[in-house]
Protein backbone atom coordinates (compact mmCIF):
# COMPACT_ATOMS: atom_id res chain seq x y z
CA UNK A 1 0.00 0.00 0.00
CA UNK A 2 1.79 3.05 -1.12
CA UNK A 3 -0.98 6.26 -0.90
CA UNK A 4 -3.70 6.99 1.00
CA UNK A 5 -6.46 9.57 1.47
CA UNK A 6 -8.07 10.53 4.26
CA UNK A 7 -11.35 12.12 4.33
CA UNK A 8 -13.07 13.90 6.98
CA UNK A 9 -15.96 15.68 5.36
CA UNK A 10 -18.47 13.56 6.44
CA UNK A 11 -20.41 14.21 3.66
CA UNK A 12 -21.35 10.32 2.25
CA UNK A 13 -22.62 11.68 -1.43
CA UNK A 14 -19.69 13.66 -2.29
CA UNK A 15 -17.40 11.34 -0.33
CA UNK A 16 -18.64 8.02 -2.73
CA UNK A 17 -18.54 10.18 -5.79
CA UNK A 18 -14.01 11.06 -4.93
CA UNK A 19 -14.05 7.59 -3.95
CA UNK A 20 -15.53 5.97 -7.29
CA UNK A 21 -13.06 7.94 -9.58
CA UNK A 22 -10.05 6.01 -7.55
CA UNK A 23 -11.92 2.72 -8.32
CA UNK A 24 -9.32 0.18 -9.21
CA UNK A 25 -5.95 2.25 -8.25
CA UNK A 26 -3.37 1.43 -5.30
CA UNK A 27 -4.68 4.22 -3.27
CA UNK A 28 -6.45 3.27 0.01
CA UNK A 29 -9.40 5.53 0.84
CA UNK A 30 -10.20 6.21 4.88
CA UNK A 31 -12.32 8.42 6.87
CA UNK A 32 -11.31 10.19 10.45
CA UNK A 33 -13.40 11.57 13.01
CA UNK A 34 -12.01 14.86 12.30
CA UNK A 35 -9.62 16.73 10.21
CA UNK A 36 -7.37 17.34 13.90
CA UNK A 37 -7.60 13.72 14.47
CA UNK A 38 -6.54 13.31 10.40
CA UNK A 39 -3.75 15.69 10.77
CA UNK A 40 -2.58 14.88 14.35
CA UNK A 41 -2.09 10.66 13.41
CA UNK A 42 -0.59 11.76 9.80
CA UNK A 43 1.82 14.43 11.55
CA UNK A 44 2.84 11.52 14.11
CA UNK A 45 3.10 8.10 12.40
CA UNK A 46 3.67 9.35 8.68
CA UNK A 47 6.08 6.39 8.08
CA UNK A 48 3.68 3.85 7.14
CA UNK A 49 1.93 5.48 4.51
CA UNK A 50 2.02 8.73 2.67
CA UNK A 51 -1.26 10.49 2.87
CA UNK A 52 -3.33 13.13 1.69
CA UNK A 53 -5.74 14.59 3.90
CA UNK A 54 -9.45 16.11 2.31
CA UNK A 55 -11.08 18.34 4.88
CA UNK A 56 -13.69 21.30 5.38
CA UNK A 57 -11.40 24.49 4.93
CA UNK A 58 -13.21 26.04 8.28
CA UNK A 59 -12.30 22.70 10.55
CA UNK A 60 -8.63 22.57 9.06
CA UNK A 61 -7.97 27.12 9.71
CA UNK A 62 -9.96 26.47 13.28
CA UNK A 63 -7.35 23.48 13.73
CA UNK A 64 -4.44 25.37 12.80
CA UNK A 65 -5.49 28.68 14.73
CA UNK A 66 -5.02 27.07 18.20
CA UNK A 67 -1.95 24.47 17.47
CA UNK A 68 -0.11 26.28 20.55
CA UNK A 69 -2.47 24.86 22.82
CA UNK A 70 -2.92 21.67 21.69
CA UNK A 71 -1.65 19.01 24.36
CA UNK A 72 0.43 16.37 22.64
CA UNK A 73 0.85 17.90 19.64
CA UNK A 74 4.39 19.69 18.26
CA UNK A 75 3.43 23.13 16.60
CA UNK A 76 7.06 22.49 14.42
CA UNK A 77 5.78 18.98 13.05
CA UNK A 78 5.20 19.71 9.45
CA UNK A 79 0.90 19.54 8.22
CA UNK A 80 0.49 17.05 6.60
CA UNK A 81 -0.31 17.49 2.60
CA UNK A 82 -4.34 18.91 2.80
CA UNK A 83 -6.91 20.25 0.22
CA UNK A 84 -8.74 22.12 1.80
CA UNK A 85 -12.78 22.14 0.56
CA UNK A 86 -15.16 24.96 0.92
CA UNK A 87 -18.74 24.87 0.36
CA UNK A 88 -18.93 28.93 -1.13
CA UNK A 89 -15.89 30.50 -2.52
CA UNK A 90 -13.99 32.58 0.31
CA UNK A 91 -10.87 34.40 -1.26
CA UNK A 92 -9.82 35.15 2.48
CA UNK A 93 -10.32 31.55 3.43
CA UNK A 94 -8.08 30.86 0.36
CA UNK A 95 -5.57 33.39 1.47
CA UNK A 96 -5.54 31.90 4.98
CA UNK A 97 -5.00 28.06 3.91
CA UNK A 98 -2.49 28.38 1.04
CA UNK A 99 -0.67 30.18 3.55
CA UNK A 100 -1.60 27.98 6.43
CA UNK A 101 0.02 24.78 4.52
CA UNK A 102 -2.46 23.49 2.29
CA UNK A 103 -1.24 21.98 -0.97
CA UNK A 104 -5.09 23.19 -2.48
CA UNK A 105 -7.88 24.78 -2.32
CA UNK A 106 -11.10 23.86 -4.05
CA UNK A 107 -14.72 24.32 -3.80
CA UNK A 108 -17.12 20.94 -3.48
CA UNK A 109 -19.09 22.00 -6.50
CA UNK A 110 -15.53 21.78 -8.49
CA UNK A 111 -15.74 18.24 -11.05
CA UNK A 112 -15.17 15.27 -8.84
CA UNK A 113 -12.67 14.61 -11.51
CA UNK A 114 -10.70 17.83 -11.19
CA UNK A 115 -10.58 17.42 -7.70
CA UNK A 116 -9.47 13.87 -7.84
CA UNK A 117 -7.00 14.79 -10.45
CA UNK A 118 -5.18 17.33 -7.76
CA UNK A 119 -5.02 14.96 -4.92
CA UNK A 120 -3.24 12.00 -7.94
CA UNK A 121 -1.11 14.80 -8.78
CA UNK A 122 0.20 15.46 -5.20
CA UNK A 123 0.39 11.83 -4.48
CA UNK A 124 3.04 10.85 -7.05
CA UNK A 125 5.49 14.14 -6.20
CA UNK A 126 5.17 12.50 -2.17
CA UNK A 127 7.82 10.17 -1.45
CA UNK A 128 6.22 6.79 -1.21
CA UNK A 129 7.41 5.47 2.17
CA UNK A 130 6.13 1.95 2.21
CA UNK A 131 3.70 -0.81 1.61
CA UNK A 132 2.18 -0.45 4.75
CA UNK A 133 -0.71 1.61 5.64
CA UNK A 134 -1.77 1.46 9.71
CA UNK A 135 -5.49 2.45 10.69
CA UNK A 136 -4.51 3.76 14.21
CA UNK A 137 -8.51 3.83 15.34
CA UNK A 138 -9.30 0.30 14.23
CA UNK A 139 -5.21 -1.02 14.89
CA UNK A 140 -5.43 -2.62 11.57
CA UNK A 141 -2.21 -2.89 9.59
CA UNK A 142 -2.87 -3.78 5.47
CA UNK A 143 0.66 -4.62 3.36
CA UNK A 144 -0.03 -4.46 -0.05
CA UNK A 145 -3.50 -3.20 0.54
CA UNK A 146 -4.47 -6.64 2.10
CA UNK A 147 -5.33 -6.99 5.97
CA UNK A 148 -2.54 -8.67 7.98
CA UNK A 149 -4.96 -11.07 10.32
CA UNK A 150 -3.30 -10.92 13.92
CA UNK A 151 -4.53 -11.91 17.33
CA UNK A 152 -6.27 -9.65 19.56
CA UNK A 153 -2.58 -9.52 21.88
CA UNK A 154 -0.67 -9.00 18.48
CA UNK A 155 -2.69 -5.97 17.92
CA UNK A 156 -2.46 -4.45 21.11
CA UNK A 157 1.51 -5.05 21.34
CA UNK A 158 1.96 -3.64 17.64
CA UNK A 159 -0.07 -0.69 18.55
CA UNK A 160 1.79 0.02 21.67
CA UNK A 161 5.21 -0.06 19.18
CA UNK A 162 3.52 1.64 16.85
CA UNK A 163 2.72 5.08 19.17
CA UNK A 164 6.35 5.09 20.05
CA UNK A 165 8.19 4.89 16.72
CA UNK A 166 11.58 4.71 17.21
CA UNK A 167 11.94 4.61 20.72
CA UNK A 168 12.14 1.04 22.70
CA UNK A 169 9.47 0.12 25.12
CA UNK A 170 10.37 -2.15 27.91
CA UNK A 171 8.90 -5.36 28.51
CA UNK A 172 7.27 -4.41 31.44
CA UNK A 173 5.61 -1.50 30.20
CA UNK A 174 4.20 -3.66 27.44
CA UNK A 175 2.87 -6.38 30.08
CA UNK A 176 0.95 -3.26 32.13
CA UNK A 177 -0.56 -1.72 28.93
CA UNK A 178 -1.75 -5.25 27.18
CA UNK A 179 -2.30 -7.87 30.44
CA UNK A 180 -3.57 -4.95 32.85
CA UNK A 181 -1.55 -5.29 36.51
CA UNK A 182 -3.05 -8.75 37.52
CA UNK A 183 -1.01 -10.83 35.52
CA UNK A 184 1.29 -13.19 36.92
CA UNK A 185 2.25 -15.35 33.97
CA UNK A 186 5.65 -15.49 32.31
CA UNK A 187 7.21 -11.99 30.58
CA UNK A 188 8.74 -14.25 27.94
CA UNK A 189 4.90 -14.59 26.45
CA UNK A 190 6.28 -11.02 24.73
CA UNK A 191 9.18 -12.86 23.37
CA UNK A 192 6.55 -15.11 22.07
CA UNK A 193 4.34 -12.24 20.93
CA UNK A 194 7.07 -10.70 19.16
CA UNK A 195 8.32 -13.49 17.01
CA UNK A 196 4.70 -13.62 15.44
CA UNK A 197 4.85 -10.19 14.76
CA UNK A 198 8.03 -10.65 12.82
CA UNK A 199 6.73 -13.08 10.87
CA UNK A 200 3.35 -12.28 9.70
CA UNK A 201 5.01 -8.57 8.81
CA UNK A 202 8.05 -10.14 7.30
CA UNK A 203 8.71 -8.36 4.06
CA UNK A 204 7.45 -5.12 5.15
CA UNK A 205 9.28 -1.70 5.53
CA UNK A 206 9.67 -1.93 8.76
CA UNK A 207 11.73 -3.52 11.64
CA UNK A 208 10.48 -4.61 15.16
CA UNK A 209 14.06 -4.42 16.70
CA UNK A 210 15.09 -6.12 20.17
CA UNK A 211 17.11 -3.53 22.60
CA UNK A 212 18.69 -5.90 25.03
CA UNK A 213 18.01 -4.14 28.69
CA UNK A 214 16.06 -1.46 27.19
CA UNK A 215 13.20 -2.76 25.49
CA UNK A 216 11.50 -2.92 22.01
CA UNK A 217 10.86 -0.75 19.14
CA UNK A 218 9.35 -0.36 15.49
CA UNK A 219 11.96 0.94 13.18
CA UNK A 220 12.09 1.72 9.76
CA UNK A 221 15.16 0.71 7.91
Amino acid sequence: MDSSIILCGHDLLWDAELKKEFAGENIFITYADSTEDAIINTSIFPFVNTSVIVCPVGEFLDFIEYIPDKTGYNARRNIPPVLAIAVNYSADDELAALKSGCFDYQLKTAPVKAVAQRIRNKLSDMPQNSNIYYDMAAKDIFTDGHLVNLTKREREVLYILVCNKGIPVSKNIILKEVWGNSFNGNIRVIDTIIKQLRQKLSGCNLQIITHYGRGISLEMP
